[in-house]
């Protein structure tokens, strides 16, 4: 049944022409098998370490030493750091969690120069990614084990299981589907994944009113995708005075921050829905959920990897409120393993994983590092966009979208598209607004833009920043 395991993943990463051809078959296919054994008793176990710290402890030990056996006896690499850090007749039973810290941390520069020595299973076993870099940071290519899909999925189904969603529920997808070179089809319904996918690109008013519509057709009531893509259909919904026939139960966003003007946004358009936020990595070194009631704060989950915050020096930060670099250890996908990983994301120390907690790190102001959530003033210093978003939408009249662009200290760039009847004086509106907000710490000029423009993945960053955040 090992296939069961591996063939959702493969009908997700297949070309699109071969998903056309199988998706009639795989909709045919009962959820509970789409998503095999293995997936199954993921589940089990994640439920049982979210009420039993003993258990999720446990799990979190025996599976530093699984990983640190495997790394060393089939990585020449990570073989080399393991027995100068703990000597030739290292054991990984005798391994307690404080050992880690022996270890260097890992960038990606040095996972580069290692190479397929960094690899603890046969090349065959394993499938070639990367992350698209960013600004002047190169893709990092990896690789990730070929079944790790299905122990992803485990994971993040139990987050969105506390918003009502389950394995047979059907939602809407809002993410950057190329969906028809020509930009003649804009929707799709994929059965086997049971996904009404919405093209982001550009989002009219008449395209949500067409979106709505097929959603109120299928009575989907869960939206999944990026955060910036939910926003602008929500804003588009609020335009229309519209929203779904059936209320929506969940928002589960994925890949991007969730800023709080996007949840005032998406309160106002869909009755202030729940929403399953959680954080991850392309590596799969990390998974945190943010806490039930209390938006902004993170848990990390101990069977999926084990999470650092250290200090500039490297050195653990254990004062509550203290900022940290994020450093991961990932237990999921172990062909090429990540230990001490440098994940370059920032966050604030809340509470240190005990025993008692089951190993659960938590932490608040997680900030990764190619999306942060603040620009930066004349004098360095910081300023959060919560707190130049306001509360009243309507203040940001004639304005459809914008986004902040920043390569210089104190200036910042606002690119924007008009709305229906907008003038670019209320944009100079908005920049004037904003400098009074910031107490005129930054400079906010405006550019005139016909659409926001989007990663390759169709991402829109509600800020573009180039400058290194690691210097502020």
């Amino acid at each position: 049944m090992i296939w069961l395991d591996r063939a959702r993943g493969a009908y997700v990463r297949s070309p699109p022409l071969l998903r056309r051809v199988l998706r009639p078959l795989m909709g045919l296919v009962p959820a509970r098998l789409k998503f095999g054994p293995t997936y199954r008793h993921w589940r089990v176990d994640i439920a049982r370490a979210g009420s039993d710290p003993v258990f999720a402890a446990d799990q979190h030990l025996a599976s530093l030493r699984a990983l640190l056996a495997k790394a060393r006896a089939g990585s020449p690499f990570y073989c080399e750091l393991i027995e100068k850090a703990f000597g030739s007749q290292f054991d990984p039973n005798t391994i307690m969690l404080g050992d880690l810290g022996r270890l260097p941390i890992l960038d990606k520069a040095a996972l580069r120069a290692a190479g397929e020595a960094a690899l603890a299973a046969p090349r065959g076993d394993v499938d070639h990614a990367e992350t698209s870099g960013s600004n002047a940071e190169a893709p990092f290519h990896f690789y990730l084990d070929k079944d790790r899909s299905t122990r992803e999925m485990a994971f993040v189904y139990d987050v969105w299981s506390r918003v009502g969603f389950s394995e047979s529920e059907a939602r809407v997808c809002l993410r950057g589907f190329g969906l028809d070179p020509h930009g003649l089809n804009i929707h799709d319904w994929d059965p086997a994944l049971r996904e009404l996918r919405l093209s982001v690109f550009p989002m009219t008013t008449r395209d949500a009113a067409t979106y709505l519509d097929l959603i109120d057709a299928r009575g989907v009531q869960y939206i999944y995708g990026y955060a910036s893509a939910i926003e602008l259909f929500c804003r588009q919904m609020l335009r229309l005075g519209r929203a779904p026939k059936r209320p929506i139960k969940g928002i589960m966003p994925i890949s991007e921050p969730v800023y709080d003007h996007q949840r005032r946004v998406i309160a106002s358009a869909l009755g202030n829905p729940p929403i399953a936020c959680f954080y991850g990595l392309s590596e799969k070194v990390l998974f945190a959920a943010e806490v039930p009631g209390t938006a902004g704060i993170y848990e990390f989950n101990p069977l999926y990897g084990l999470a650092e915050l250290v200090d500039h020096k490297g050195a653990p930060v254990t004062e509550v409120g203290s900022e940290g670099r994020l450093v991961g250890t990932g237990f999921l996908s172990t062909g090429m393993p990540f230990i001490r990983y440098e994940t370059g994301d920032f966050a604030r120390l809340v509470q240190l994983p005990t025993p008692g907690n089951g190993q659960r790190l938590r932490v608040s102001d997680l900030t990764p590092r190619r999306k942060p959530s603040f620009l930066v003033a004349r004098d360095g210093s910081r300023v959060v966009t919560t707190d130049l978003t306001p509360e009243n939408w309507n203040a940001m009249g004639g304005i459809a979208e914008f986004q902040f662009y920043q390569d210089q200290p104190g200036e910042v760039l606002i690119r924007y598209v008009l709305g229906e009847g907008g003038q670019p004086e209320d944009a100079a509106r908005m920049a004037s607004e904003l400098e009074s907000r910031c107490h005129r710490r930054i400079c906010f000029k405006t550019q005139l833009v016909d659409q926001i423009a989007t990663g390759r993945h169709g991402k829109r960053a509600f800020i573009d920043q180039r400058l290194d955040i690691a210097r502020y």
